[in-house]
């Protein structure tokens, strides 16, 4: 009798070391992805920030102050955010000057999504950032 009774509880640890397992492997995953996806938003949010540096100061302006071609500070934007995911899931980068409250400003924007490694939750999360500076070209 008491040899079966072992073999009854050796059974049940087996039992809840999987579901453990399954829910500690789950957990892991999810850690992964949110860690992975808060530091490429963080990289985005930096590449964006760094735009708008470059726009702020750039220096190739037309007689208005207005930013000749924003094509250069796009691609590098592009290209910081290249280091570390697939820029094809990148939308749009977008580089605009206004004035608010009497200041000069540039705007950086970034929109896109980023694929999620797992596809636990979803497949993809958007990504949208805009960073302003003050234009000091003019």
């Amino acid at each position: 009798m008491t040899h079966a009774k072992r073999h009854d509880t050796r059974g049940q640890a087996m039992a809840e070391m999987g579901i453990v397992i399954v829910i500690f492997v789950t957990l892991l995953m999810g850690l992964m992805e949110f860690g992975r996806a808060w530091m490429i938003a963080n990289m985005i949010t930096h590449a964006a920030v760094d735009g708008a540096r470059a726009a702020a100061t750039f220096v190739d302006r037309n007689p208005d102050c207005t930013i000749q071609d924003t094509s250069g500070i796009e691609s590098g934007v592009i290209a910081q955010i290249g280091a570390v995911m697939d820029t094809a899931t990148i939308s749009g980068v977008t580089v605009t000057q206004s004035v608010q409250g009497g200041i000069p400003v540039v705007q950086v924007q970034v929109t896109g999504s980023v694929p999620y490694i797992f596809n636990l939750v979803a497949s993809e999360f958007p990504v949208a950032r805009t960073v302003t500076f003050r234009d000091e070209g003019c």
